[in-house]
């Protein structure tokens, strides 16, 4: 019964997505009607009747998401020439990797197959290696250490893993014929950044580009700075609101903080460019910055599933 409530579930949010292709001839007003209406019932009826496990609501959710991103894209992309059909709509719902379809480069549809099939064997690969080591520190007896070092140890760690195990993910759907974006890229690796607002710019380009086409963008850009480049971190928070929300069933509220006290930090520092000596220090302070902050991410599934042994200090409780 289960397995049959995911498949509908899962089969008209996704009729649902597929149903706004035919607005897109619709005028701007009539048209956003019809993605309100469709993304509602995407991102509220098919995850909030699904009562299985929390891994399997966390992917029915992702992929709420991703649909509900696709719309918005389509829907911004009126009157731009888009090269989409049906068909090609149809499949683009389920590509994350894929995440504005007016951008072409970036995707790997420029590969040979021989190079997706490496591609493919690399990130796999790799991805068994992580899994062992973030295996192991889980297995790890923290209680003889600090809090803060097994917070370091993990979340280094698990960060690492949701880096290839994207990666594989891309390069699967590359060796399928798709295109795909990879999560980073080697020339701009996320440990080389200088300041929050360089990590922003490397990490997660599928939804770096996404924000910055559909909502930075159309927002203004740099014209207002501030509130643009607020809201979109924001609504980045929201996303992952809601990701929580269907996976938990409940609501979290650090997430949205977290992606805020981030968007505050990328715009103080969006101007850095140290040079010389002062390279080095400027990626110490990223990454601490980074890794201090990441409690807020941690402490709310921290509550629902145990990722700590030792007890989480109470003074980083918001609430």
């Amino acid at each position: 019964m289960f397995a049959i409530d995911l498949l509908v579930a899962v089969a008209v949010a996704y009729a649902a997505a597929v149903l706004f292709f035919f607005a897109r001839t619709l005028t701007m007003w009539p048209r956003s009607m019809a993605f309100a209406l469709l993304s509602v019932l995407v991102l509220g009826g098919a995850p909030m009747t699904i009562h299985g496990h929390v891994l399997i609501r966390c992917a029915l959710a992702i992929a709420m998401i991703i649909f509900v991103m696709h719309m918005w894209d389509l829907h911004l992309d009126f009157g731009r020439a888009s090269r989409l059909r049906l068909k090609d709509y149809a499949v683009w719902l389920g590509d994350y990797g894929w995440s504005v379809a007016r951008v072409a480069n970036g995707y790997g549809v420029e590969l040979s197959w021989t190079q997706r099939g490496r591609d493919a064997a690399y990130y796999l690969g790799g991805l068994c290696l992580v899994s062992v080591l973030v295996a192991g520190a889980f297995r790890v007896d923290w209680q003889g250490h600090s809090f803060w070092l097994e917070h370091a140890a993990k979340s280094i760690y698990l960060s690492a893993w949701c880096v290839w195990a994207y990666n594989a993910n891309t390069a699967l759907w590359r060796l399928a014929g798709g295109p795909a974006a990879l999560f980073t890229v080697a020339e701009k690796n996320v440990l080389g950044a200088h300041s929050p607002a360089e990590f922003w710019r490397r990490w997660n380009r599928p939804m770096y580009r996404w924000l910055l086409e559909n909502v930075y963008k159309p927002l203004g850009g740099r014209q207002y700075l501030y509130l643009t480049g607020l809201v979109t971190f924001a609504l980045s928070g929201l996303l992952h609101e809601y990701l929580y929300a269907v996976t938990f069933r409940c609501v979290s509220g650090y997430f949205l903080v977290f992606f805020l006290l981030q968007g505050v930090a990328a715009l103080l520092t969006r101007r850095v460019q140290p040079a010389g000596p002062r390279v080095i220090p400027a990626i110490g302070l990223t990454f601490a910055f980074n890794l201090l902050s990441s409690v807020l991410l941690f402490l709310p599934i921290n509550e629902r599933l145990p990722v700590y042994v030792n007890a989480v200090p109470k003074w980083l409780y918001l609430w």
